[in-house]
């Protein structure tokens, strides 16, 4: 490898990094306000107001910036707030979507969307079973910090489902908490009751966990390719990873 190719790479990895590229041009006050006039829950706020500082989501998306043009057609199941969509928005994408099946969420992303002035797509769906999907396929997909929670889920279902709604070659932006973290002290608890006796804990929030190997695996199985795919320093640490439909 060439110096010029190392400064290239390095400079590449200093961007994904770089928290200050992910901030959303959204003053707190307008925030709180659509969060009072949504009736979403408060973490919401903490998801927007300290969205660059989360690894796994800034690097899918930076991702996706770099890798589709600003006219490609994304869709983001699981959407939430809208904090993705809106700063893909701010990089110049135009055709942005997203579904969830929390009402107050997709609320709370409506009105965050007209604050910016940004044009973003809802509806409401179960993410999981969709019902509501259009007939257009998409160019990419976002699927970031939600998959892993919902208890019943699975990574190798859920690419089959949304497989059929990427055009072929589309891409598909995800994360998934590592399989290293089933050897941490106490990870079959939730997170925030490592100080309550065991009988009180609640199971983990974390409800699959993979190694890249399974993810390949997974992923070739349900006729993906594995393009690109890094580490978080975080605990639990997520992979993230860029895929690609094969025809």
């Amino acid at each position: 490898m060439s110096d010029g190719d190392n400064m290239h790479t390095l400079f590449a990895y200093l961007r994904d990094r770089w928290p200050l590229r992910h901030r959303l041009s959204l003053p707190p006050q307008t925030i709180q306000r659509c969060l009072t006039q949504a009736k979403a829950e408060p973490w919401h706020g903490y998801a927007l107001q300290k969205r660059m500082w989360r690894r796994h989501v800034c690097i899918a998306t930076g991702w996706l910036a770099e890798m589709l043009p600003a006219q490609a057609n994304i869709f983001e199941p699981g959407c939430g707030s809208g904090a993705n969509l809106l700063w893909l928005a701010q990089q110049g994408f135009t055709h942005l979507s997203g579904a969830d099946i929390s009402p107050s969420a997709l609320t709370l992303c409506r009105l965050l969307a007209k604050a910016s002035g940004q044009p973003i797509s809802t509806w409401q769906d179960d993410c999981l079973h969709p019902q509501n999907m259009p007939q257009q396929p998409f160019d990419a997909m976002l699927s970031v910090n939600w998959l892993y929670h919902v208890p019943g889920s699975s990574l190798e279902d859920f690419l089959a489902t949304y497989r059929p709604w990427l055009r072929p070659h589309g891409m598909l932006f995800c994360d998934c908490i590592n399989a290293s973290y089933n050897s941490v002290r106490n990870n079959q608890f939730h997170t925030s009751d490592t100080a309550l006796p065991p009988e009180q804990r609640r199971p983990s929030e974390y409800t699959f966990r993979l190694s890249v190997p399974q993810v390949r695996a997974l992923a070739r199985q349900q006729g993906f390719a594995v393009l690109r795919t890094t580490r978080t320093h975080s605990c639990p640490q997520r992979d993230v990873y860029a895929l690609q439909r094969l025809e």
